[in-house]
């Protein structure tokens, strides 16, 4: 591994089939395992985006100050003691990726096609147009209320890193989720 990927943040994401008939076991079996992952080196964050429809896959998204924090993670002694207590009647499939950038939004984890550009390029901006509108908009009526005046540097500079902080943390996970059929269609 190069020098540089070392100095990028890792993130993981792991997918679980889970069985039908355990799935509340398998909710308080995540709170346990979302603890241990606070307890890892160089841990950040976790996400969990929960199933939709009739499906049971989860998604965990885990942040890590570098790539090789993560991957000393899914390879932990700890996680496998956790993925023992639940295999085989929790959990149907363990699966996992780590990234050290977000590309893993436009990326199936089984290793199958990826999204066409551009769509990846049109659902991206289909996020940012309406995203970049509404916080120039709140943020110029906050900064009215306070009768606060900004520098156009500035407003831009605060604008552009509340919409990177959305789309990182939320809009992009939520939005891809929602769209993945279309994606890879």
């Amino acid at each position: 591994m190069d020098e540089q990927s070392s100095n990028e943040p890792g993130i993981s994401v792991i997918v679980h089939e889970v069985s039908p008939e355990y799935q509340s076991l398998y909710e308080e079996w995540m709170e346990r395992a979302i603890d241990a992952h606070r307890k890892s080196p160089g841990f950040l964050a976790a996400d969990i985006l929960r199933p939709v429809g009739s499906t049971l896959r989860y998604a965990v998204i885990l942040r890590f100050t570098s790539r090789e924090d993560a991957n000393s993670w899914l390879t932990s002694k700890v996680r496998y003691k956790l993925l023992e207590e639940a295999s085989p009647w929790l959990l149907r499939q363990d699966r996992y990726r780590t990234n050290s950038d977000a590309g893993f939004w436009f990326e199936p984890l089984n290793g199958g096609d990826r999204a066409k550009r551009w769509k990846q390029w049109l659902l991206t901006w289909g996020v940012v147009l309406p995203l970049s509108s509404v916080i120039s908009w709140l943020l110029s009526a906050g900064l009215s209320v306070v009768d606060l005046e900004l520098s156009l540097l500035l407003f831009k500079l605060i604008s552009s890193a509340l919409l990177s902080l959305i789309m990182v943390y939320w809009a992009m996970p939520t939005v891809s989720r929602l769209a993945s059929r279309w994606l890879l269609s």
